[in-house]
């Protein structure tokens, strides 16, 4: 008896020992346990953070971006051209920032990481395991309360927020494709637009250079008015000599009255006054100043102009019954909107002939006034 007593007491012995052994490595893996599944826990709050709590709100405001022209640039101004469609179809939700994101941090959401199983409260107060309704030997490891609940919600949101991703990586898409169309077509325009800055830069040189021939035509202007003058001087030593051959004059006299007579009768054949009573007439007008007529017929080679007076005029000029004589007066032509050194002036004329029915008179183009070529329509003022 007392030898199996002290059989049974050394296989207790080692059954102890081998129990310690065992005891102290399941410490050691519980350890491990422990602290892997706290990292776990820690790390998951961690990445639960990085995951959108909702979907971006489908109420997002549109905002009303412009459409991009895409109608062709020609010389003709559009008020409305064509317009791309690509904001109809962008999804502008996508650009919320900030959503708010899912958080484990409460108490409650630390506790329910920590419950494996899904339990509930027995009518005696008491917390108890639910059992499998499927595998009656096992328990609910799902549901309400369970961290496998918890999984399922975060495996939820972060699907739908890849989802969402993937609509961005989409819409990012287009995005880029629409400016690399938008890129092509601005290079496109920046070539064509320093083609046309070429031309304009050839056409200013081109004015330029017309400028310059213009200043030099003035030069040669001023030079000949410079001639005019002398030519002047040298006719009024002419005169001079003119005076001191009386004399000779005397003896033509006979031949200048022919000449006048015969003066006087072509002249007469030209419904044309005398000199003297046309130039008192001239003296005589008191017309008011302002517009009298346009210009409707111009012969700039013969420097004449045929100007259509209005009937106020027209009774200035030779009275209301049309009776008096064609006054040999200067009238001046202007056109509106012409930019000179001398504004809207263009010239001054000398009436000539009337057509007394027609309201119709012929004038002579002063040269010497002359700024610009007499157009048809140029108005005409006293």
């Amino acid at each position: 008896m007392g030898t199996v007593l002290r059989v049974f007491v050394i296989i207790i012995l080692v059954l102890s020992g081998a129990a310690l052994f065992l005891a102290i490595q399941l410490y050691s893996k519980r350890e491990l346990l422990i602290n892997r599944t706290h990292l776990l826990e820690e790390q998951f709050r961690k990445v639960v953070k990085t995951i959108e709590a909702g979907d971006p709100p489908a109420e997002a405001q549109q905002p009303n971006y412009s459409g991009k022209d895409v109608s062709p640039v020609t010389s003709k101004e559009m008020e409305n051209p064509e317009r791309s469609p690509f904001w109809a179809s962008y999804q502008f939700k996508l650009e919320t920032p900030n959503l708010q994101a899912m958080s484990w941090d409460a108490d409650e959401k630390k506790r329910q990481i920590r419950q494996y199983y899904r339990t509930e409260v027995t009518p005696e107060g008491k917390v108890r395991r639910v059992r499998n309704a499927v595998d009656v030997g096992t328990y609910c490891v799902d549901g309400p309360g369970t961290m496998q609940q918890m999984m399922d919600e975060l495996l939820e949101r972060a699907t739908k927020q890849n989802a969402t991703l993937n609509k961005t990586r989409m819409e990012l898409q287009k995005l880029r494709e629409e400016l690399v169309t938008t890129i092509d077509e601005h290079n496109k325009l920046k070539q064509d637009g320093r083609a046309d800055k070429k031309t304009i830069d050839e056409k200013n040189r081109e004015i330029e250079r017309l400028n310059e021939e213009i200043r030099g035509l003035k030069r040669k202007i001023v030079g000949l008015e410079e001639e005019k003058s002398n030519l002047t001087a040298e006719v009024a030593e002419l005169k001079a000599e003119i005076e001191k051959k009386t004399g000779e004059i005397d003896e033509l006299n006979k031949l200048v009255k022919d000449l006048n007579s015969e003066i006087k009768r072509l002249k007469e054949s030209r419904v044309r006054p005398p000199t003297d009573e046309r130039t008192s007439s001239a003296a005589a007008f008191q017309g008011a100043p302002g517009t009298k007529g346009k210009v409707v017929a111009v012969d700039d080679k013969l420097k004449f102009v045929v100007i259509d007076l209005s009937a106020d005029a027209m009774t200035e000029l030779i009275g209301e019954q049309r009776d008096r004589p064609m006054p040999q007066i200067e009238l001046m032509i202007r056109r509106p909107g012409f930019k000179s050194a001398s504004g809207e002036f263009i010239t001054r004329i000398k009436c000539r002939q009337v057509l007394r029915q027609k309201n119709l008179v012929v004038a002579d183009i002063l040269i010497d006034w002359q700024q610009a070529p007499v157009e048809i329509n140029d108005v005409v003022f006293y």
